[in-house]
C-alpha cells in the first residue's frame, strides 16, 4: 500500500501544484482587471478550484481504498438527479467556455450505487471533459444487460490511445510538463469494481468515436 500511496501522492501533489499556480494568477488577474474580464477570470477561479477539490478526493479515496477504509454504501437513488446536480454544479465552467451539455435517458429511471462517489466520478469527467471538448458534451443513461451505462461524450479530438488501453494502469499516463495525472480515471475504475451484484461487477472504460465523433467515457454499474 505504501509503494501505491506514495505514487498517487506525488502525482497528486504535481496535479494541485499547477492548479493553486493558477489560481494565484487569476487572482491576480482579477484585482487588476477590467469589470467585463473579471466573469472570465472568476469562471478560470471556479474551474481551478473544481480541479484541486477533484484531486484532494481523489487522494483521499486513494488513501482509504490502500487502507480498506472506504466504505461503499449502496442503495437505490435517482441516476438523473444525480447527473443533473453535477451539471448545475459546474453550469458557470460550462458557461465559460461556451459548452452545451445535454442530458438523455429516463428521469425517473433508479438504480442502486453509492451517491457521493458516483457523483463525484461523473463530476471529475465533466470538469475535464471542458478542457478538451469543442462545443458539446452528452450524457447519456441507458440500462444495457443489466447494467447501468452513463455515457460522457464529447466533440473533442478523442481519448489518447495510450490512456484507452492502460486505463488501469495510470502510472503510464503521467504527464508532469502540464499537470495531467489521470488519477481520477484510476479512481473511478477503483469504484466501479466496488459495486458488485452477484457476478457482475462495474467498470469503466474509454473510446473515440460517439454521437459526437469525439472521447466516450462509460461507465457501467451492475
Amino acid at each position: 500500500m505504501d509503494n501505491d500511496f506514495d505514487f498517487h501522492l506525488a502525482s497528486c501533489i504535481h496535479d494541485m501544484k499547477n492548479a493553486i499556480s493558477l489560481i494565484l494568477n487569476s487572482i491576480e488577474e482579477v484585482t487588476n482587471d477590467t469589470p467585463e474580464n473579471t466573469k472570465r477570470h472568476l469562471a478560470n477561479l471556479n474551474y481551478e478550484a473544481s480541479r484541486l477539490n477533484n484531486d484532494l478526493i481523489h487522494l483521499l479515496g486513494v488513501y482509504r481504498l490502500g487502507s480498506n477504509h472506504l466504505h461503499v454504501v449502496i442503495d437505490e437513488h435517482h441516476i438523473w438527479d444525480i447527473v443533473n446536480e453535477q451539471q448545475l454544479k459546474n453550469q458557470a465552467l460550462l458557461d465559460k467556455h461556451n459548452v452545451t451539455l445535454t442530458i438523455n435517458g429516463d428521469e425517473d429511471a433508479t438504480w442502486y450505487f453509492d451517491p457521493d462517489l458516483i457523483s463525484s466520478i461523473i463530476n471529475n469527467i465533466i470538469v475535464n471533459t471542458v478542457r478538451y471538448t469543442k462545443s458539446q458534451i452528452a450524457i447519456n443513461i441507458k440500462e444495457q444487460n443489466d447494467f447501468l451505462i452513463i455515457e460522457i461524450c464529447d466533440d473533442g479530438m478523442g481519448y489518447p490511445e495510450n490512456m484507452i488501453s492502460n486505463i488501469d494502469k495510470p502510472e503510464n499516463n503521467l504527464d508532469f510538463r502540464n499537470g495531467s495525472t489521470k488519477l481520477g480515471l484510476h479512481f473511478a475504475s477503483q469504484i466501479a469494481k466496488r459495486h458488485k451484484n452477484n457476478d457482475k461487477t462495474g467498470f469503466i472504460s474509454l473510446r473515440n468515436g460517439g454521437e459526437l465523433n469525439g472521447g466516450v467515457f462509460t461507465l457501467a454499474l451492475p
